[in-house]
Order: structure tokens, then C-alpha cells, then sequence
């Protein structure tokens, strides 16, 4: 069982949202050494929506990460094939 509340699904949205400035010292990822901490971020592509829609609300958040995983393994993936030699 998570330790985080269930992602909450959402319509994607049309708007653009600013990204806090860094002079204001908010961001909407952190990164530590050991966590990535998400705040306040809305996602609005309309695959993402649809794939964690087609997800119980209780699953949908291990549903992200594990996207997230494999977005990250293929991403690593793609830059070692095309590192020069």
C-alpha cells in the first residue's frame, strides 16, 4: 500500500501553466539524493490522461511511477545507442 494519496484523475487541460520562477526558490520538482518530490504539476497530454483514466484511482499512482520508470529505462536507452563511440 502507498504512503501517498491516490493521483486524482483529471480532464487534460488546454491551459498553459507557468512554471514558478527560480528566483521565487519554488519548484515544481525536487530532486534529492534519494526522492523526487511532485508538487502542484498538471499534465496535460492527452495519452497520459487517457492511459491513467483506463486505471482504478487507487492504482493510478504506482501507475505513474511506473511509467515514469519505463519512460526513464527507454530514454537511457536511446542516449546509449546514440553516444558517439
Amino acid at each position: 500500500m502507498s504512503a501517498h494519496a491516490p493521483v486524482e484523475t483529471v480532464a487534460a487541460s488546454t491551459e498553459p501553466v507557468d512554471a514558478p520562477s527560480r528566483e521565487s526558490g519554488a519548484h515544481r520538482v525536487e530532486v534529492t539524493s534519494t526522492m523526487v518530490h511532485i508538487h502542484d504539476v498538471s499534465i496535460d497530454r492527452a495519452a497520459v490522461v487517457k492511459y491513467l483514466e483506463s486505471i482504478a484511482p487507487g492504482k493510478q499512482e504506482i501507475a505513474l511511477v511506473h511509467a515514469l520508470e519505463v519512460g526513464i529505462t527507454e530514454l537511457l536507452a536511446r542516449r546509449a545507442r546514440f553516444r558517439p563511440t
